[in-house]
């Protein structure tokens, strides 16, 4: 819904649907109040913030890995540009490092979800990671970097297009 508009019970429902879908609010309200001009009501949204920040730990153990653990970060309302709390701005930042006894794996995420003034969103990946349980004749490491956008088409439908580069070394043992 936007200001100015005729009143639409629906449009307000699915406004109100879409803030939920943000991730950001644990409670959103929408309730139209009286004016002091005949016929006209305005509409007041209330939204109630949730915390959107995480810290997960984790270990574990498998056949293959065998001893494995992580550690990650990460920030539903992230803003780059909002030092020391970088909070506000609706992008989505990660921080994950998984460390096991075959393999290390370290992932550093971003979204911007409004990129260059528009409904458009922009990601990006950039990862290392060493395995060693694919062979036990060689070790296996790749460095790179993924950039996306994703675009809105229709309700419920979006369109993505991604680059990934990446540097893969075969280390092989005698």
């Amino acid at each position: 819904v936007a200001p100015g508009e005729v009143f639409d019970m629906v449009r307000v429902k699915r406004s109100r649907s879409r803030l939920e879908g943000l991730n950001f609010f644990e409670k959103v309200d929408a309730s139209p109040e009286p004016t002091d001009i005949p016929n006209r009501k305005d509409l007041v949204i209330s939204v109630e913030e949730k915390n959107t920040g995480n810290l997960t730990l984790g270990a574990g153990f498998s056949s293959i890995e065998q001893l494995v653990g992580y550690v990650e970060m990460s920030q539903g309302n992230f803003d780059l540009f909002n030092p020391p709390y970088f909070t506000g701005d609706g992008q989505k930042f990660r921080v994950r490092a998984t460390l096991g006894t075959r393999s290390q794996d370290y992932v550093i995420s971003f979204i911007e979800p409004w990129f260059m003034d528009r409904m458009l969103q922009f990601s990006t990946d950039l990862y290392h990671r060493d395995i060693e349980y694919n062979s036990d004749e060689f070790r296996e490491t790749r460095t790179g970097a993924r950039f996306g956008l994703t675009q809105a088409l229709a309700n419920n439908l979006r369109g993505s297009v991604s680059y990934t580069i990446e540097n893969v070394d075969l280390d092989f043992r005698n």
